[in-house]
């Protein structure tokens, strides 16, 4: 199904696919500091005051800061938030699913605080037919498989969810933030598909301008599921033995360095992802990437992915991450080293076992994804990585030989969390344990 465009692909693949070392920083300061007031740079000459926010109409004005959800809705489910935090005027994101509304200048307070001001903050277009972005577009023409979607915007009041929202199919770029905690959902779907408010509905909770007691209850299965970490193993300082082959070297999670070669090249290994779901058994590939294979067999025989959570789902390029034992998140620290990537220009089929890393060179360490559909081709890119996106870089280490079916129910189990770009789980699944097999 094609859930998103090409374009939001892009947005997302930083942090859907970014390794132990994502350096995607939600929280990053604004490119204008937020004074609540600018200087008066008129003709006048005086520059010694706030300039005053348009007296006409509603809107936010210099100084006020108001919060708004939104959701991008495709033909029947969320994509992640939007990464770019981006804020020339006063109208960002921090990768949480809210946009964040406090203006710098007049031209983004009042009548001029818009929906279309906020995409071009994030370097998008907004028009009553779509979103445009540089990596591709989506608008007029786009289909739902096979049944062709319309562009609109629901709108609803934090605390009015209960009522049918307004929709706007006209002057899109021009709606107004008339009032704080409104509630936005941006979608591309068939005619008559029941528009829901977006996910990120929980993250205007965490606010302190924000009455807890009128913050709807979630439906169940509606939030990420929480699976504690499994706590630190062992460390080992200086050089990297090899483990056990049975795999009772005592659980190691920390490590000074990459492991020497471990494995026999000439010999086939699989991996067998014991989970709470089922096995997956995964052929690694020791011919193309014996490196990379050896780095995955030396820490699932040192245990290092017990316990541990597949923590990311992404429809949107049908990925399940994993392999974060010190957080069970994307954030995660690692190992302690990252390894030299093998080769480049990957492209991805369902089943694939690829690892996790950011746009940087040489940047996995642990962190692995599946591929479980179609939609992972929208990662492939070309060799050299021209572009710097990091597209074709994720080196493909293995194919799973059986449980795809239970990859697939894994990802059926995807719920957008503002918390979690791309979202994860709803319901905890769990590595019990990594075995590896040799012959």
């Amino acid at each position: 199904m094609r859930l998103l465009a090409v374009f939001l692909s892009f947005l997302l693949i930083a942090t859907a696919c970014g390794g132990d070392d994502d350096t995607t920083d939600a929280d990053a300061a604004p490119a204008v500091e937020d004074t609540g007031a600018t200087t008066d740079d008129s003709a006048d000459g005086e520059g010694d005051g706030p300039v005053p926010a348009p007296a006409s109409g509603d809107g936010p004005q210099v100084g006020d800061h108001w919060h708004a959800a939104y959701g991008i809705f495709i033909c029947d489910s969320f994509a992640g938030p939007i990464l770019d935090d981006s804020d020339p005027e006063g109208i960002h994101t921090h990768a949480d699913g809210v946009i964040h509304i406090h203006p710098f200048f007049e031209s983004a307070a009042g009548d001029n605080a818009t929906l279309g001001k906020f995409f071009e903050a994030v370097q998008l277009e907004l028009t009553d037919t779509g979103i445009i972005g540089t990596g591709g577009s989506i608008e007029e023409g786009f289909d739902c498989n096979g049944t062709p979607a319309e562009f609109s915007v629901s709108r609803w009041h934090l605390y009015g969810l209960d009522d049918e929202p307004a929709i706007v199919t006209e002057g899109i770029a021009d709606i107004r933030f008339v009032e704080d905690l409104e509630v936005y959902t941006i979608a591309m779907a068939p005619a008559g598909t029941e528009i829901p408010p977006p996910p990120s509905i929980p993250a205007l909770g965490t606010l302190s301008d924000v009455d807890p007691d009128q913050v709807p209850e979630l439906p169940e299965g509606f939030a990420v599921a929480s699976v504690d970490p499994p706590g630190e193993g062992a460390a080992i300082t200086g050089e990297t033995p090899c483990p056990e082959a049975d795999g009772s070297s005592p659980r190691t999670t920390e490590f000074d360095q990459a492991p020497p070669l471990c494995i026999d090249p000439d010999r086939t290994y699989t991996a067998t992802f014991v989970t709470n779901f089922g096995d997956v058994v995964v052929e690694l590939d020791t011919q193309a990437t014996p490196d990379t294979v050896n780095n995955f067999v030396v820490l699932a025989r040192y245990g290092y992915y017990d316990d541990t959570a597949m923590f990311r789902t992404a429809p949107s390029i049908a990925i399940i991450q994993g392999g974060a034992p010190h957080s069970n998140s994307g954030a995660d620290r690692g190992p302690g080293y990252t390894i030299q990537d093998e080769a480049d220009g990957f492209s991805y089929q369902p089943g694939d076992l690829a690892m996790a890393r950011t746009s940087a060179p040489d940047s996995a360490s642990a962190q692995y994804f599946f591929s479980t559909g179609p939609e992972t081709a929208n990662l492939d890119g070309p060799p050299g990585n021209p572009d710097g996106s990091g597209r074709g870089t994720y080196v493909v280490f293995g194919r799973t030989v059986e449980g795809l079916d239970v990859l697939e129910e894994i990802i059926s189990l995807h719920v957008d969390d503002a918390r979690l770009q791309g979202g994860g789980p709803g319901r905890p699944v769990v590595v019990e344990t990594v075995l590896i097999e040799e012959s």
